[in-house]
């Protein structure tokens, strides 16, 4: 087991199973501290986890409760995503059928997501703006190419379409029932 505190804190309060450490995980999402618990949890091959708390993290995980954008968004939307990727590929490896409102409700908060990096990315394109382009021209010479700085979180893009792909790889129970 990794020596993160949060986990070594959830067991000296009596979550010992995996799956006990994922409710709680689950239950403040917002800070990063937590996220990064969780992705340990998912990551570390060894910890097995019911379908029912595979189920309950999706549901968590696809809330899309960012009320603000910042710098410190991205951070947290690409944990929040790297977490969500592991989940599904758990879901994916394991003898779990979607039911097809799930899985639609994973694949309508992937645009959600979209949105709040397209949101994230403008605020700190902004930020660039105002701290790092000014007016001020100190050989007065008119610069008319200006320079667009683009910062933009290439990850979480990458993250976006590979939630998409494996989302479309999943069985749910529409396809399933379809097929036979």
């Amino acid at each position: 087991m990794f020596n993160n505190r949060i986990l070594l804190k959830l067991e000296e309060d009596g979550f010992i199973t995996p799956d006990d450490k994922v409710e709680e995980l689950l239950k403040n999402l917002t800070k990063s501290s937590y996220l990064y618990a969780l992705k340990l949890l998912f990551e570390n091959l060894q910890n097995e986890f019911s379908s029912q708390v595979l189920e309950n993290s999706l549901e968590g995980l696809v809330d899309t409760s960012f009320k603000h954008y910042s710098k410190e968004s991205v951070a947290r939307l690409e944990l929040h995503l790297r977490i969500l990727v592991t989940v599904l590929e758990r879901i994916c490896f394991s003898p779990i059928v979607l039911s097809k409102e799930l899985r639609d409700k994973v694949y309508n908060s992937l645009a959600k997501f979209a949105e709040i990096h397209r949101k994230t990315t403008q605020v700190i394109e902004i930020g660039l703006d105002n701290n790092f382009r000014t007016n001020f021209n100190q050989f007065n010479q008119q610069n008319n190419d200006q320079i667009a700085i683009k910062k933009r979180n290439y990850n979480i893009d990458f993250l976006l379409i590979h939630l998409r792909d494996t989302l479309h790889s999943l069985r749910d129970d529409a396809r399933n029932y379809t097929k036979n």
